[in-house]
Order: C-alpha cells, then sequence, then structure tokens
C-alpha cells in the first residue's frame, strides 16, 4: 500500500534538468586571454633585455668575441622566457585556473542564456531545487572564482613590476661594470708605462756596467 502511494507521487515531482555538460580543458576566452596578457608580457620584457643593452654591458666581448657574446646572449634571454613560462603554467596548474576560469565562462554564458530567454518570455526561471548540485554549487562559487582570478592578475602585476625592477638592477650592474672596466684599462696602461720604463732602466744599467768593467780593466793593466 506504501509503494503504491509513493509511485503515484512521484510523477507529480518536477523533473530534474539533465546534468551540465563536462568543463572543457582547453583554455576558454577569458583563459585565452589571461595566458596572452602573460605571453605578451613575457614578450615586452624579453624585448627590453636587446642584444644592443646586453652586449653594452660587456664591451671588451662585445670587440673581441661578438659571437661568442651573440649567443650568450641568445642562451640568456631563451632560459629566462622559458623560466617565466614554466613558472606562469605552475601556478595555472596548481590552482585549477583554467578550469576555474572555463566554469566561469559556462557561468556567465548560461547567465546570458536565461536572462535573454526571461526578457522574451520564452522560458520561466527554473525553481532552485529543480537544478542540479553542480550548479549550485558553481552558483556559490563563482565569488571565488573571481577573486581567484583578481589575485592571479594581481600576482601578475607583481611578477611584471619585479621584472622591471630586475631589470632596473641589471642595468644598474652594466654601469657598475663599466666603471669597473675603465678602472681595469687605467690600471693595465699604467702597467704598460711601468714595463717600459723599467726596460729602459735596464738598458740603462747594462751600460753603466760595462763602463765599469772598462775602468777597472784600465786600473788593473796601470798596475
Amino acid at each position: 500500500m506504501a509503494t503504491t502511494e509513493m509511485d503515484t507521487t512521484l510523477p507529480s515531482r518536477s523533473p530534474s534538468p539533465a546534468s551540465r555538460p563536462p568543463i572543457p580543458t582547453a583554455p576558454g576566452p577569458r583563459a585565452t586571454a589571461l595566458q596572452k596578457l602573460y605571453t605578451d608580457a613575457i614578450a615586452h620584457v624579453l624585448k627590453t633585455c636587446s642584444y644592443p643593452n646586453f652586449s653594452s654591458c660587456f664591451p671588451t666581448a662585445a670587440q673581441h668575441v661578438p659571437g661568442s657574446l651573440k649567443f650568450l646572449h641568445e642562451q640568456f634571454t631563451e632560459k629566462l622566457g622559458e623560466s617565466m613560462r614554466k613558472e606562469f603554467d605552475a601556478i595555472l596548474e596548481d590552482r585549477h585556473v583554467v578550469g576555474s576560469l572555463n566554469e566561469l565562462d559556462g557561468l556567465i554564458d548560461d547567465a546570458k542564456r536565461r536572462k535573454g530567454k526571461s526578457a522574451e518570455g520564452e522560458d520561466a526561471p527554473l525553481p532552485p531545487h529543480t537544478l542540479p548540485a553542480q550548479q549550485l554549487y558553481l552558483s556559490h562559487l563563482a565569488p571565488s572564482l573571481q577573486q581567484y582570478s583578481r589575485e592571479l592578475k594581481e600576482r601578475q602585476d607583481g611578477v611584471q613590476a619585479e621584472n622591471v625592477e630586475v631589470l632596473d638592477r641589471v642595468m644598474q650592474q652594466r654601469r657598475e661594470i663599466e666603471g669597473l672596466v675603465k678602472g681595469l684599462e687605467s690600471v693595465v696602461a699604467d702597467l704598460d708605462a711601468s714595463v717600459a720604463s723599467i726596460t729602459a732602466g735596464d738598458a740603462g744599467v747594462e751600460g753603466l756596467r760595462d763602463e765599469v768593467r772598462g775602468v777597472n780593466e784600465g786600473m788593473r793593466m796601470a798596475v
């Protein structure tokens, strides 16, 4: 009897909608925009560290071994760009940023469709109790996802500011290296002058020794 009553009450309940499709793993619009933003930032940093700026830090090497210095510059910029990209990818993977942004894209698109249908009177809003648990969870999660997105943007801005600071330190070190090189060149010039003076002095000493020998021999013969 109880089973019969249960069976008769089931059809009166609102049917649950179909479950949401799986979240795509490929980057969506927001994830793509974020990746492009960071890629552009890396390109800007590497462009700032051009070969003329790099070679100006090492004028002696640029003059005598330009090929080796160019190869070193290529290796340096390649490793720097690769390191920055790996760090960014690690952050994306650790925080599940791509999946979260894709979920956010899906929520926003779904909200836009529902809003459009509601405005046109094509479909009345679904009662909250008929929504799947995942959709309810994501609706509550949306503010957190937005907060994560803002935090990631702030972190990206911080990384870019750190890159600018690193570039400033590199330029300062370049100026210090230039000062050291000029000092070394001055020391080398002084050493060259000292060597030339010593060489000339040695020639004079040898002449004086010959004269002393001649005087001694003359005195012996006179005796």
